[in-house]
């Protein structure tokens, strides 16, 4: 299985360079602080929105229940699939649970939502963003988000193509081998992304003198 990123890398990657020449342009320029109550109301807006996205499309949950061998509750409908599938899948979902590497990739989509949940807020609240580099973060990783179901789709296809997983050692090796690998890559391109806009948060700092807030504010001393 290959999952292409190149394309959404290279915008991901225009889009962190927008930023990053943003946040010179805006160091001569008047910003908003954060404590400023109109950006303020509209950088919790921002991050309201984007809770409300990843509850909607919470495919990282949905394939971290596959792969613990527990469909309960998911239907053929909400996977994209049809009922035969969807039997297939319980089949073979409790079949490759104990796997190793189905296990570090449990871990890795446990690492994927922690990125939406508690780090991606601090980047929005950074006030080394202003409101408008916050909305692009938003959307920039709202993008990658989009390519969730395109990932669940891709691995449920490669888990149900045998429904009782009759396979040699090494086609059930390279199967699950390649789940895990679609799986880092996206977490790879997610990782670029927030390291690259808490690099140029960094700079900013760095230049201002900040850098104890910078490192208090993201809890770099725990």
């Amino acid at each position: 299985m290959n999952f292409n990123y190149n394309a959404k890398s290279l915008f991901l990657a225009l889009v962190v360079l927008m930023l990053t020449h943003c946040l010179t342009v805006d160091n001569a320029q008047a910003q908003a602080p954060v404590t400023d109550v109109g950006a303020g109301i509209q950088r919790e807006a921002l991050w309201d929105q984007e809770k409300g996205i990843l509850s909607e499309i919470n495919w990282y949950n949905i394939l971290i229940k596959v792969l613990n061998g527990d469909i309960k509750g998911l239907t053929g409908e909400l996977l994209g699939i049809d009922q035969q599938m969807l039997e297939s899948l319980q089949k073979v979902s409790s079949l490759i649970k104990d796997y190793k590497r189905v296990k570090e990739t449990k871990d890795m989509l446990d690492k994927i939502i922690q990125v939406y949940t508690e780090k991606l807020p601090l980047l929005v609240e950074d006030e080394n963003f202003s409101p408008r580099q916050a909305e692009a973060i938003v959307q920039s990783f709202d993008l990658i988000l989009d390519d969730s179901r395109l990932l669940i789709t891709t691995v449920l296809n490669a888990i149900v193509k045998d429904d009782l997983f009759l396979m040699d050692d090494k086609q059930r090796y390279d199967t699950i081998n390649g789940i895990y690998e679609d799986v880092r890559k996206h977490y790879g391109t997610i990782c670029y992304l927030y390291n690259k806009l808490l690099y140029a948060s960094y700079q900013k700092s760095f230049e201002s003198g900040q850098l104890k807030s910078f490192a208090f504010y993201y809890s770099l001393y725990n």
